[in-house]
């Protein structure tokens, strides 16, 4: 009985961890659209704006969602944090933040 519970805690732990690396992951290819549109647009009236995204979003965001989804798996979620704080502070996108880190940094 004792192992059996245990065993079942460490599943709901695993689990846990996977949707916390998910919901990191989720966050963070947001905010790193939100910061490349508004490089892409900051120069633009409103109406420029508004449509420079839809295009933008109607071409790329699948995409771009599945690219970085693919490339962010391979990070700690302590990596995902420190990932998601440098693009909420600095207001680079993921082709700018992805570009100076080493595989090896990864975990």
């Amino acid at each position: 009985m004792a192992f059996g519970l245990a065993l079942q805690q460490f599943r709901v732990k695993i689990y846990s961890m996977s949707q916390v690396k998910e919901d990191l992951i989720c966050e963070i290819i947001r905010l790193s659209q939100t910061n490349l549109l508004d490089k892409k647009c900051a120069d633009m009236n409103f109406e420029a704006q508004e449509q420079i995204a839809v295009d933008w979003v109607r071409q790329n965001a699948a995409d771009y969602r599945t690219d970085f989804q693919s490339r962010l798996k391979v990070f700690s979620a302590s990596k995902l944090g420190e990932i998601l704080k440098t693009l909420s502070n600095s207001g680079k996108d993921l082709s700018d933040i992805l570009e100076g880190l080493e595989p090896s940094t990864a975990r």
